[in-house]
C-alpha cells in the first residue's frame, strides 16, 4: 500500500508523512503519484475537506486501487463528521476515516477565509455566548476558530494503523 494526499494549508500532508513513517510506506502527493504508483496498487488516500467533500477524491479514485480514504477537516472528531462525510464521498469498497486537521486563515485566500467564517458562524456565535462558563476544551477551540491552529497529533492516526494492520 502507498498513500497519496492532497494538501492546501500542511496539515494534510503533515498527517500524511506521519502514517507513511509509522507504516513504513511511501508518500505521495497527488499530482505527482500518477506515474509512480503502480497499477493495481492499493492506495490510502488523504485530502482536506472543502464543503464536505475530500477534496481530490475523485481523481485518486479514477486514478488508483483507492482502498481507504480519510478526510482532514476543522471539525472535532465525532460520529456524525464521519457519517456526514460517507454520504457525500464516493470511494467504492473504500474504508473512510476522518482526521481533525487545523485552520491556517494566513495560508488560504480572502474567499476562503470568508467562506470558513460563514460556516463556523453560528459555533463561534454560540461559544462567545457562554462568557466565562466555556470549558477549557471550548476556549481552545473558539481560539482556533478566530486564530487558527493545529489539531495534528500521531495519536490521531490510531483508528488508521489499526485498519491498515488488519487488511
Amino acid at each position: 500500500m502507498v498513500i497519496v494526499y492532497r494538501s492546501d494549508t500542511g496539515f494534510t500532508k503533515a498527517y500524511a508523512e506521519m502514517l507513511g513513517e509509522g507504516e513504513h510506506l511511501e508518500v505521495f502527493p497527488l499530482p505527482g503519484a500518477v506515474g509512480k504508483v503502480g497499477a493495481g496498487e492499493p492506495v490510502f488516500y488523504m485530502g482536506p475537506l472543502m464543503a464536505g467533500r475530500i477534496t481530490g477524491l475523485n481523481q485518486a479514485v479514477r486514478s488508483f486501487n483507492v482502498m481507504g480514504a480519510c478526510g482532514v477537516g476543522m471539525s472535532p472528531a465525532s460520529p456524525q463528521v464521519l457519517e456526514a462525510l460517507s454520504r457525500v464521498n464516493a470511494a467504492p469498497g473504500a474504508s473512510l476515516f476522518y482526521l481533525q486537521g487545523g485552520w491556517a486563515p494566513k495560508k488560504v485566500g480572502w474567499l476562503r477565509r470568508r467562506m470558513v467564517a460563514m460556516a463556523t458562524k453560528s459555533i463561534r456565535e454560540e461559544l462567545l455566548a457562554k462568557g466565562g462558563c466555556r470549558t477549557p476544551e471550548e476556549d481552545r477551540y473558539l481560539d482556533f476558530l478566530l486564530h487558527g491552529g493545529s489539531f495534528v497529533a500521531r495519536e490521531n492516526l490510531e483508528r488508521i494503523r489499526q485498519w491498515m494492520a488488519g487488511r
